[in-house]
């Protein structure tokens, strides 16, 4: 059994709240057209690619990508029912759970 790198686990929580906080940043952007949001996007999503790099140090590009892809996504769903009164249906909550069951095989 393969012990578990909590660095890398780290990393990608820290890279996927990231990208969330990006992502956040220019739908504010995109709703208010302040300037703000997009710079603030474009700081938060480069800081995120540079963590992915050093990820990939850490594990397999497919791997990396598919759990911080994985992990922002689902973030992001719930980000945009909080935030921003998106729907959240029974079909996304079936997304979400299949998304995390994806993580959980990949990272395993």
């Amino acid at each position: 059994m393969r012990s578990v790198d909590w660095i890398l686990w780290g990393l990608l929580l820290v890279a996927a709240s990231l990208e969330l906080i990006g992502d956040v940043s220019l739908k504010w952007w995109a709703e208010t057209n302040r300037w703000l949001g997009f710079g603030v996007g474009l700081v938060v999503y480069s800081v995120a690619l540079i963590l992915f790099a050093v990820m990939l140090k850490r594990a397999e590009l497919a791997v990396i990508f598919a759990l911080w892809t994985g992990i922002a996504a689902v973030f992001l769903v719930l980000a945009g029912w909080l935030i921003f009164g998106e729907a959240l249906s029974p079909r996304h909550l079936a997304g979400i759970a299949l998304v995390m069951g994806g993580i959980v095989l990949l990272g395993v």
